[in-house]
């Protein structure tokens, strides 16, 4: 028989507070704290780490080529770690997890500020651990954890939710690297990072014992309407108060909701995760060398780090209306369309000296982030439901974290073999271009 609370409501639900006690559905503030616990994860992010690069090679005295495998090995190694973190959020909550990991992002950026000369043993040693931490804390754990919570509060309207969140997000990650090289030009690259550091535990950390819930259920609610959940009777009294004294037991989602080994033998899976991947790897490969990368190109540093200012402006519409398309129809529509942006961008971006290829580079690279909210976000729990969310995007993200972890190595290769970045985005083009048949394959067994 089974067993059903009298109050289906974690005791951490409704703690410092009872979210039903505000006047309007609490969905509303979890989107605000959620997003910008999103944005708080920058310092992990590799718009945030890329402005260091310089000053990472000339401290340590390893290469660009050395410093990208470092990158390489701690950013893989956080990836296969993931899929352990999406079942800690399942089991713990977002609120725990996202503690933890804004403390070990707190505490990386503090380490990694006091790294000097080193041999190239202990250069890579050191600085794949400092990566692995950085990439796994902020990149990982707190993304994660922060983005499964507002996919949680929201049902109906996820998809646009969730675009709102990426589009604010989106300008303040534009702007991360500029603000980040002033920070540096002022205060040096270790005082920004412990600057950093301080904002985090101070700020963020409270923010998210104060403001972050588990999902609407867990704090006595109903999801989109925030109504109080009905007391459910079971029909044993000694049953009824078995149950009672599990406080801690909630029921999110159905019976009906995949689990995460259903999820990842479904073609569906693969099509809405292939493209976020590729985009992941390329944009953080291309991150990760900017300077260099604008170099090549003719651009000095103030001017290529411009370019993800307009960046933000096109990916904004487009990150609201694939937030409300994956509302209204199949996934696989935006799959489809990140797919052919990335593989026109992908074939433009090493000519931005070139005004029309510039334009079209800009275009496609914003379309495709703008797709990115909408599947990382909202087409999972559209696909396979909300009970194994955690583990399911868990499994999601980690291919992300590969695949930007191998972005870098791989464009770094390209630039040591041949002279030039080209040769590795005329290559990365394959994996977008395969997620376009995937995404039509998917949408007949739609």
């Amino acid at each position: 028989m089974t067993l059903t609370t009298d109050a289906p409501t974690s005791s951490l639900g409704r703690r410092p507070f009872d979210p039903a006690r505000v006047p309007f559905y609490y969905g509303w503030v979890i989107l605000v704290v959620g997003t910008i616990g999103i944005v708080a994860s920058a310092p992990g992010q590799t718009n945030g780490v890329s402005v260091f690069t310089d000053d990472l090679t000339s401290t340590t005295g390893l290469t660009r080529l050395q410093l990208a495998i470092a990158y390489l090995v701690g950013t893989g190694s956080s990836g296969l770690l993931l899929g352990r973190g999406g079942r800690m959020i399942d089991r713990y909550g977002s609120r725990v997890i996202a503690l933890a990991a804004v403390v070990g992002l707190s505490a990386t950026l503090v380490a990694l500020s006091f790294v000097g000369p080193m041999s190239t043993t202990v250069g890579l040693v050191v600085m794949s651990v400092g990566f692995g931490c950085l990439r796994f804390s902020g990149q990982g754990l707190l993304t994660l954890s922060s983005r499964t919570m507002v996919a949680q509060w929201f049902d109906r309207r996820r998809g646009l939710v969730s675009s709102l969140s990426q589009a604010a997000g989106s300008f303040v990650f534009a702007a991360t690297p500029a603000l980040l090289l002033l920070l540096i030009d002022a205060h040096g690259f270790r005082v920004a990072w412990r600057i950093l550091a301080v904002g985090l535990l101070v700020v963020v950390a409270t923010m998210v014992i104060v403001f972050y819930r588990v999902s609407p259920e867990a704090a006595g609610m109903t999801i989109d309407t925030g109504v109080p959940l009905e007391p459910v009777r079971s029909l044993g009294d000694d049953e009824h108060q078995v149950s009672r004294n599990r406080s801690t037991a909630v029921t999110v989602g159905s019976d009906e909701d995949a689990t995460r080994a259903e999820a990842v033998r479904d073609l569906r899976f693969w099509a809405v995760t292939l493209p976020v991947m590729a985009l992941a790897s390329t944009s953080t490969a291309l991150t990760f060398h900017i300077v260099d990368f604008g170099a090549e190109q003719g651009l000095d540093r103030d001017t290529i780090v411009r370019i993800f200012v307009p960046l933000a402006f096109v990916s904004l519409p487009v990150t609201l209306v694939t937030g409300w398309l994956v509302d209204v129809t199949s996934p696989m529509f935006v799959a489809g369309a990140m797919g052919v942006a990335q593989v026109i961008m992908y074939l433009t971006v090493g000519h931005l000296n070139v005004t029309l290829l510039l334009v079209m580079a800009i275009a496609m690279w914003g379309t495709a982030q703008g797709c990115f909210s909408a599947l990382t976000s909202a087409a999972l729990p559209r696909i396979f439901g909300r009970r194994h969310l955690g583990e399911i995007a868990g499994v999601q993200m980690s291919a992300m974290v590969i695949g930007s972890a191998i972005g870098p190595a791989f464009f770094a290769l390209s630039q040591s073999l041949t002279g030039s970045y080209r040769p590795a985005l005329w290559v990365s083009a394959v994996v977008p271009a395969a997620s376009v048949v995937l995404a039509v394959a998917g949408r007949r067994r739609s």
